[in-house]
């Protein structure tokens, strides 16, 4: 079904009303009248148009004057409007381009004139239309493109320290429900949660022999594993994209402890980012609680009692006491995941439901 056009006429002479309303009406055309300034204004907020014709000579408000208010106002900044003129000398364009105005015809004008330029602009405003929404889903597109490309470099790492893509995506969720508690808005939270999928990006800069190294590493190779904190940091400043600023932060700064003790810079306190506070929680949360579910030493008491000892030295105590009073929550992200891991790999791990961790926590706290 071809789609029928909405036009506004504003002009103060009635007789030039009835003209151009019965020559848009042969084409089709849904047509609202109005003969002055100010009734314009409030149709504009009553209907919707896809053009204006306006009269620039009316008395009162003139044509330039109501042009200039609709480009004011971002509901109908977007309507394209076509003076109708008797006087077309140059100083009268250019202030009715200035104010907003996409074209002018002069009076008298012929049928065929209006038509083709009525139909002309149309044609723009749906191109343009057109041409916005494609470079939104292209927008749209190149963006999850990215957000991809960063799950996958961060499942790169994971792979070549022996850990998994599953725990890049609890870490995120984590990070995200933590985020969203801690007071962040919605797309802030959005941003860490998939910048915190590269927080040991630098590792892929760490020789596999240490990364690999089941025995406790020397003072050597401890010191070489901490570099890759600024590993992380150096190599994702090289990309100039915005969605990788928090990233960097994370980076580079998820090994600092609160209490000034961390690496790489010892920075203490409020001067470690929130979003690196958020996801060193986060990270920690699940490494203990896969090291409990693969039965490698960590008992439930152990984990819990390792984040309360901690609160205040590695981890912000305000944002520590927030993620154990929403505990459940996190509870219910970890189970939800490990289910999905159960079912994807088809094996069977004990995970924390109400009578593990879950269970223990809910007495505890």
């Amino acid at each position: 079904m071809e789609k029928q056009y909405k036009i506004l006429i504003v002009d103060d002479v009635e007789d030039n009303l009835t003209i151009v309303d019965k020559i848009l009406k042969s084409a089709s055309y849904i047509t609202t009248l109005a003969q002055d300034g100010l009734s314009t204004l409030a149709i504009v907020q009553e209907k919707e148009f896809d053009l204006i014709l306006l009269d620039i000579m009316m008395p009162g408000m003139s044509g330039i004057e109501v042009c200039e208010h609709l480009k004011k106002d971002p509901m109908t900044q977007g309507i394209p409007i076509i003076f109708l003129t008797a006087n077309a000398d140059r100083d009268t364009l250019i202030k009715a381009y200035e104010a907003g105005g996409s074209d002018y015809l002069k009076k008298p004008f012929f049928k065929e004139e209006l038509l083709a330029r009525v139909s002309s602009r149309l044609k723009m405003k749906d191109y343009e239309k057109n041409l916005e929404k494609k470079v939104k889903q292209r927008t749209e597109e190149i963006t999850e493109t990215q957000l991809q490309l960063m799950y996958v470099l961060g499942s790169l790492v994971e792979g070549k320290s022996k850990e998994t893509y599953a725990h890049i995506k609890r870490v995120s969720e984590f990070t995200y429900k933590l985020a969203i508690l801690a007071g962040l808005k919605e797309e802030e939270a959005n941003n860490l949660k998939n910048a915190s999928s590269l927080h040991d990006i630098g590792k892929l800069n760490i020789a596999k022999e240490i990364l690999h190294k089941e025995t406790p590493l020397d003072k050597t190779e401890e010191a070489e594993m901490k570099k890759h904190s600024m590993f992380g940091s150096r190599m994702l400043r090289n990309y100039k994209l915005p969605m990788l600023d928090t990233a960097i932060i994370v980076a580079e700064q998820h090994h600092e402890n609160y209490d000034g003790s961390g690496y790489p810079n010892k920075l203490k306190g409020a001067n470690i980012h929130i979003y690196a506070r958020i996801v060193t929680i986060a990270d920690a949360f699940d490494e203990l609680s896969m090291k409990k579910v693969e039965s490698r030493g960590c008992t439930t008491d152990e984990m819990v009692a390792f984040m309360r000892d901690k609160q205040g030295k590695m981890f912000d105590p305000m944002l520590v006491e927030i993620f154990f009073k929403n505990i459940d929550q996190f509870l219910d992200i970890y189970n939800m995941h490990i289910d999905t891991l159960d079912l994807e790999n088809n094996i069977e791990v004990d995970a924390p439901k109400e009578s593990g961790v879950m269970g223990w926590i809910r007495n505890k706290f």
